[in-house]
């Protein structure tokens, strides 16, 4: 899968997972009133820039059809690197209720756990990392009724839409790529108001 697509792909099919018990939405952490507000909940360009990824490869995308009916609306961005060897992905999805994001980040655990690394504590318990391509590390997490994720796709040129049926061997993430990751995961929870 390439980051360049909604990298909750995987969490729209999941969306019927049973929910787990709602938490209280912690103070600051409402529902948009649009997709378009999600926006400025989104991994800031110059901290993209700052962290590397100098190239817009997926400009602030936002949607009010998300194809979720209890999580409609969205936004996302895509960052490259000058190199264009690796793309750093953010996004926001806003449900209707706590319940409804707690299934939603439930539904999200069919990647490979990242053994080796853990999400930061600043993303709470609900935080979770996976492996969810060959080289496409992802961390997702909730705060009320807002499910967040940033991805770290490792090899762009291994991702990039090949539909081939030749194996590609799992890449791991480096001790400096998982603190580009975790770090641009704490910024982006940050940036929910």
């Amino acid at each position: 899968m390439s980051i360049k697509r909604n990298i909750f792909a995987a969490l729209a099919m999941a969306i019927v997972v049973p929910a787990t018990a709602a938490a209280p939405t912690p103070a600051g952490a409402s529902t948009p009133a649009s997709a378009k507000s999600l926006a400025k909940d989104l991994l800031p360009s110059s901290y993209a820039k700052k962290a590397g990824f100098t190239k817009v490869a997926r400009k602030v995308a936002t949607s009010s059809k998300t194809g979720l009916n209890s999580c409609p609306d969205g936004a996302r961005e895509t960052f490259e690197s000058a190199s264009g060897q690796t793309a750093l992905g953010s996004e926001v999805v806003a449900c209707t209720t706590n319940k409804a994001a707690a299934a939603l980040l439930s539904g999200s655990r069919s990647g490979i756990p990242v053994t080796s690394a853990h999400p930061p504590k600043q993303l709470g318990s609900s935080a979770i990392e996976q492996l969810s391509d060959v080289s496409l590390y992802q961390i997702f997490w909730r705060r009320g009724s807002i499910v967040e994720a940033v991805a770290l796709n490792i090899n762009v040129a291994a991702t990039a839409g090949s539909s081939t049926s030749t194996s590609i061997a799992t890449l791991p993430i480096t001790p400096a790529q998982q603190k580009v990751l975790s770090s641009a995961a704490v910024k982006q929870d940050a940036e929910l108001r």
